[in-house]
């Protein structure tokens, strides 16, 4: 296609271009160069790309699918999205690279005298174990324990406090108290007061999206209490923070008395908020979480991008 022109056109149509997309001249100045007019000049860029005269190709360092992430970024009304390019249909793979990126993202986005946020999640603990250093902030707990063990609930948190050097609030509480009275006494304790205060100042949040039920230690904390059947009949297919969702994003009630952690006016108030996840079985879980609208950052994998796209 390129014999359309001759060679000096070619050598032309090349420069024009190269000031244009490599350089950042405007449109103008390189008219204003050629002695063009600004219409002829933008055609030239135009018919130089389309000749293959030269080549626009992405040079992100991070293994980022760029197009998917534009598109999703736009969709949802994100303010960002980073979908990982991995089309891995293993859980831990994928969970893998999703937390190579989120641990890039926490780096870059964490700034001096930050209070940040962090909730418990598989996908977090790996990122927190991936970065080296961080700016002094303080770092707080942004919901209850849901692991079996202890220490897996509030490593995110001691690793990030860690890397800060700051104050750490953890909260050594489960997620979810039983419908006992008495067990809301254990919110008044001063350490859980303590962290809890905190949560109306925090600037960034970071959360991990859980799917219902086999990806959620939220749903194995109502097992253990003979209410997960309950909540799955009202339709939870997701959840981030102390949030429970259904399939439209809609926010399922009934625990909000019992929930050790942020609230979700609290979360909406906090002006970053990323959620973290994907992997096979997330599918649902991640296009709830983009349609509650409760995030404006999103981390997930190629599979759950195409499915939120398409749905």
């Amino acid at each position: 296609m390129s014999r359309e022109l001759t060679i000096d056109q070619q050598v032309l149509h090349v420069y024009v271009a190269m000031q244009n997309l490599a350089h950042g001249r405007s449109v103008n100045d390189i008219a204003a160069d050629i002695g063009k007019s600004r219409f002829a000049t933008a055609r030239m860029v135009k018919r130089a790309r389309a000749l293959g005269l030269i080549e626009v190709r992405p040079t992100v360092s991070a293994p980022v699918d760029v197009g998917l992430s534009a598109q999703l970024t736009q969709r949802y009304g994100l303010r960002a999205a980073l979908v990982v390019a991995t089309h891995s249909s293993d859980v831990v793979e994928a969970r893998d690279a999703i937390a190579r990126i989120a641990a890039r993202f926490i780096v870059d986005n964490v700034a001096e005298d930050d209070i940040l946020g962090f909730a418990p999640g598989r996908t977090l603990v790996l990122a927190s174990r991936l970065i080296e250093r961080l700016p002094s902030a303080d770092v707080v707990q942004l919901t209850g324990v849901g692991a079996p063990r202890l220490e897996d609930g509030v490593e995110v948190i001691s690793n990030i406090g860690r890397l800060t050097g700051g104050a750490t609030h953890p909260l050594y509480a489960p997620a979810v108290l039983m419908k006992d009275p008495e067990a809301t006494l254990l919110l008044k304790h001063p350490s859980i007061q303590r962290t809890m205060r905190r949560f109306d100042h925090m600037q960034k949040a970071f959360l991990t999206i859980g799917g219902w039920p086999e990806a959620s230690w939220m749903a194995r904390q109502l097992l253990d209490l003979g209410e997960r059947e309950e909540y799955e009949e009202k339709g939870v297919v997701a959840e981030i923070g102390t949030m429970l969702l259904d399939a439209d994003g809609n926010a399922v009630s009934g625990l909000e008395e019992r929930i050790v952690g942020i609230s979700e006016e609290q979360l909406r108030n906090v002006e970053m908020r990323v959620a973290i996840g994907g992997g096979p079985g997330k599918e649902h879980a991640v296009l709830a979480t983009l349609r509650a609208g409760v995030a404006n950052h999103v981390i997930t994998d190629i599979r759950c991008a195409k499915a939120a796209l398409a749905a």
